[in-house]
């Protein structure tokens, strides 16, 4: 799987672009503000329908238009996703197509598969749960249709159970209301948690085997926060008086620790680990990412690689390096000198175009 070509119309800041790709290494270079993430962001949204960098669509679709297009040529096939405006209405409807045939989210998702490393990748060490819980999310959210749409039940039955405890609460429903959403929530929960659990086994044996000896020291703890219906009955008291659900797969959490702080009983790298050690535990959690793919879907991904290089050290930029000869690799850059690194790499300068 290759992605040979990438065509924009009203996508962020390009009106109309096509880029051309080496189905081995390419680096786009360009100063900051010249629209290099926006390519990575689009591969990213024809590969999953959403955006790595913004929760609103809209804001994907360029100033003043009504629409934006993203399509490309993976081998013999073309993917496209429409982004657009009903002529009544601001409700931005959004639409997947394989060789212009329009499919269901279900049927599309899993056709690009691609794993992005970014510099803001080092709050998954230092930034708080909901950080760590997307990481989680977007592991999935662009190739397994039923954690995308367990996913989405489970935050619809959250809405209206937190709803519903506050009307509770009010007097204006009854308590027995809410058996439908505690079991929608229950059924969903133990999805998720099926999955995440998959991803935190594989990366633990990822991390034991591997060859560098620093990545060998680390592992990632794992805190689900299981839901049951005595579970949630036992939380009502609490629910009612803070008028949210306080129990849940929304609650989960994990850390990242290394077996090198043995004089701690928390080993997490957040508490101990230097700056460099914490990139490092980051670019490890990406390359399990990697291995869970092929490990699990037998797949290939594409890696997207947003100005990388700027958050290592020369040796594990050469770690990165050696894994962007094994894959198809998109990397930003606003270092003229990042060629040098990847000599027989497909350039892509912005400046040029």
């Amino acid at each position: 799987m290759a992605l040979t070509s990438l065509t924009l119309e009203n996508f962020r800041s390009y009106t109309k672009s096509t880029f051309e790709f080496s189905p081995k290494t390419n680096i786009i270079i360009g100063p900051n503000g010249s629209g290099k993430t926006n390519i990575l962001e689009a591969i990213y949204f024809l590969a999953s329908g959403k955006s790595f960098r913004s929760s609103s669509l809209s804001q994907l679709v360029a100033w003043n238009q009504n629409y934006a297009i993203v399509s490309g040529n993976i081998n013999r096939s073309q993917l496209e996703v429409q982004l657009s405006y009903p002529t009544q209405g601001r409700n931005l409807s959004r639409k997947f197509l394989i060789d212009s045939i329009s499919k269901t989210r279900k049927s599309y998702l899993g056709n690009l598969k691609v794993v992005l490393f970014e510099p803001e990748d080092i709050r998954l060490t230092t930034g708080s749960p909901s950080r760590r819980r997307d990481f989680l999310d977007l592991i999935f959210l662009t190739f397994e249709w039923r954690y995308a749409s367990s996913l989405s039940q489970y935050h619809r039955a959250l809405k209206h159970r937190n709803e519903l405890l506050d009307l509770i609460r009010k007097g204006q429903s009854s308590q027995s209301e809410l058996f439908y959403w505690d079991q929608s929530l229950i059924k969903n929960c133990q999805i998720i948690h099926y999955f995440r659990h998959q991803f935190i086994d594989s990366a633990n044996i990822f991390f034991a085997s591997h060859p560098d000896p620093e990545i060998q020291t680390f592992y990632l703890s794992y805190k689900p926060n299981h839901l049951s219906q005595t579970i949630l009955d036992s939380c009502l008291h609490q629910d009612l008086a803070f008028g949210h659900t306080t129990a849940g797969s929304h609650r989960d959490d994990f850390s990242l620790q290394s077996k090198l702080f043995s004089s701690v009983s928390d080993k997490n790298i957040a508490f101990w680990g230097s700056r460099g050690q914490q990139r490092l535990a980051v670019l490890a959690i990406r390359l399990a990412q990697i291995n869970y793919l092929e490990e699990i879907y037998k797949s290939r991904p594409l890696l997207l690689l947003d100005d990388i290089f700027s958050e290592l050290d020369t040796n594990h930029r050469q770690l990165v390096v050696k894994i962007c000869s094994e894959y198809q690799t998109i990397i930003t850059s606003s270092d003229k000198s990042s060629p040098i690194l990847l000599p027989n790499s497909n350039q892509i300068n912005l400046l040029q175009i």
